[in-house]
């Protein structure tokens, strides 16, 4: 069955997409609305600021010989985000179709193994992680107010190839080299690219500028 979005994962390990797609994915998030009592008028709300995205996973992962396959073992998938969970290091979620590009905390990482079965079933969840886009964006800030940087054109290049590599994703190098998820499709016509999920380990591929 196609998929109708893409959800990739990408740790300081490697990155990878999601062979089988939850049934549903949750995503919440609220205000942090404050309510106060007034003189003479009762309860009043005043609106907060947004609160960080709340993400639910539960699938299964694919082992060698599903017809799901996509490279990556399920091995490899768990162990990413175990690495990121115990070594208190965000990673990033990408889910296509929705509004969600944003650095994540692992807050549980539960693996299911069923005897007889080779898939594994997980249930992840994750919390947007806000403190870290905030310093980094302040600390940028800081750096060219204090150098003059702010004047100064942005002249880094988009490299001009990349290799393929076990996991790898089109929808991932767009997200790398052009911050972008949706420009995949400029990269596969420029290496007349039909089916995006078949990508060939070890394939040089031209990033268009």
């Amino acid at each position: 069955m196609a998929k109708t979005r893409s959800v990739l994962i990408s740790t300081d390990g490697g990155q990878f997409e999601l062979a089988v797609n939850p049934k549903q994915i949750q995503l919440s998030s609220d205000n942090g609305d404050k309510s106060i009592d007034l003189l003479n008028i009762g309860t009043v709300m005043l609106p907060g600021h947004r609160n960080p995205v709340k993400i639910s996973i539960q699938t299964f992962l694919p082992a060698p010989g599903s017809p799901f396959y996509r490279g990556v073992s399920p091995d490899s998938m768990i162990s990413m985000v175990e690495k990121a969970k115990n070594g208190q290091k965000s990673i990033r979620i990408i889910i296509s179709g929705t509004n969600v590009n944003h650095k994540f905390i692992v807050n549980s990482a539960a693996a299911t193994y069923t005897e007889g079965q080779n898939d594994v079933q997980v249930a992840w969840s994750f919390t947007e992680d806000r403190f870290s886009s905030i310093t980094v964006v302040a600390s940028m800030a800081n750096r060219y107010t204090a150098t003059g940087l702010s004047q100064r054109p942005d002249t880094q290049e988009t490299p001009k190839s990349v290799t393929v590599k076990v996991g790898d994703t089109l929808w991932g190098f767009a997200v790398q080299y052009y911050g972008d998820g949706t420009r995949w499709q400029d990269i596969a016509q420029q290496n007349g690219i039909i089916d995006p999920k078949k990508l060939p380990v070890g394939k040089v591929l031209e990033i268009p500028q």
